[in-house]
C-alpha cells in the first residue's frame, strides 16, 4: 500500500508541476510590459492570452484541491503511520538490549541493525519524496504573483489591468487551497521540520519509559521476531 500511494501521488503530482511549469512559461511569451507590439501582439490579443491563462490557473488549482479531497485520507495514513514505524525503528536502533538479549543473538547483530535502517530509509524516501513534489507545485503557483508584481498597473489599458487584478484575486483564493492531509496539517517543507521534533520528542519519551510494560513487551517481541526470523532462515 505504501508503494501504490507513493508513487500513484507523485506521478500525479509530478504532472501537475509539468502543468505550472509550462502555465508559467506560457506567461514568458507575453510582451515585457503587456504593451501591444506592431506584427506581434495587438492588445485583444494580449486580453485573450491572459484571461486563457488564468481560467487554466484556475482549472489546475482546481485539480489540486481534488487531489486533497481523493488523497487526503491516504495521505493522513500514510504519513501517520509512517511516522510510528519511524520511532519503534529508530528506538530499536538506539536501544541495543532490545535487540541482543541474550549471548546467542550477538551472531545476528549485523543483520538486526540492517533491517530497521532499511524500514527507515524506504519510510523516508517515500515522505520525503511526496513533500518534495508538493514544494516544487506550490513554488510554480507562487511564481506567478512575482511576474504580476512587476508590472505597473497604473500604465497599462484597463482591460488589461483588470485582468492582472482578477489574477490576484484568484491566486489568493487558489492559495488557500494547499495540499493537506485531509485538512489535519499541511504537506510541505515546513513539515519536515515538524516531523524531526515529534520524532526526537517521541523517541526520547521511549527512552525515558523504557520500564513501562508496554516497552519491555516491544523489547521482548521484537527480539522474538529477529530470534524466529533467524532459526527460520539457518534451519
Amino acid at each position: 500500500m505504501d508503494y501504490v500511494i507513493t508513487i500513484s501521488s507523485c506521478f500525479f503530482l509530478q504532472n501537475m508541476y509539468a502543468r505550472f511549469q509550462t502555465l508559467n512559461d506560457l506567461w514568458k511569451c507575453l510582451p515585457s510590459d503587456l504593451v501591444p507590439i506592431s506584427d506581434q501582439w495587438t492588445h485583444i490579443e494580449i486580453v485573450v492570452f491572459m484571461e486563457n491563462t488564468r481560467l487554466l490557473h484556475a482549472e489546475l488549482c482546481e485539480l489540486l484541491k481534488m487531489f486533497t479531497l481523493g488523497y487526503g485520507r491516504m495521505l493522513l495514513g500514510l504519513f501517520v503511520f509512517s511516522f510510528i514505524n519511524l520511532i519503534s525503528s529508530i528506538y530499536i536502533i538506539i536501544n541495543h538490549r532490545a535487540l541482543y538479549l541474550y549471548d546467542s543473538y550477538s551472531t545476528n547483530k549485523s543483520y538486526s541493525r540492517i533491517l530497521p535502517l532499511m524500514v527507515d530509509v524506504q519510510i523516508i524516501t517515500f515522505l520525503m519524496s511526496i513533500i518534495v513534489f508538493v514544494s516544487f507545485i506550490n513554488e510554480k503557483r507562487l511564481k506567478m504573483i512575482s511576474y504580476l508584481r512587476l508590472y505597473r498597473i497604473s500604465n497599462l489599458h484597463f482591460d488589461i489591468k483588470r485582468q492582472i487584478k482578477m489574477f490576484m484575486n484568484q491566486i489568493s483564493v487558489c492559495d488557500s487551497d494547499r495540499i493537506s492531509a485531509f485538512g489535519f496539517f499541511e504537506i510541505n517543507l515546513n513539515l519536515v521540520t515538524s516531523i524531526l521534533v515529534l520524532l526526537i520528542s517521541g523517541v526520547i519519551t521511549l527512552i525515558q519509559m523504557k520500564d513501562h510494560p508496554m516497552i519491555l513487551k516491544l523489547n521482548n517481541d521484537t527480539y522474538s521476531f529477529f530470534a524466529n526470523y533467524t532459526n527460520l532462515k539457518f534451519n
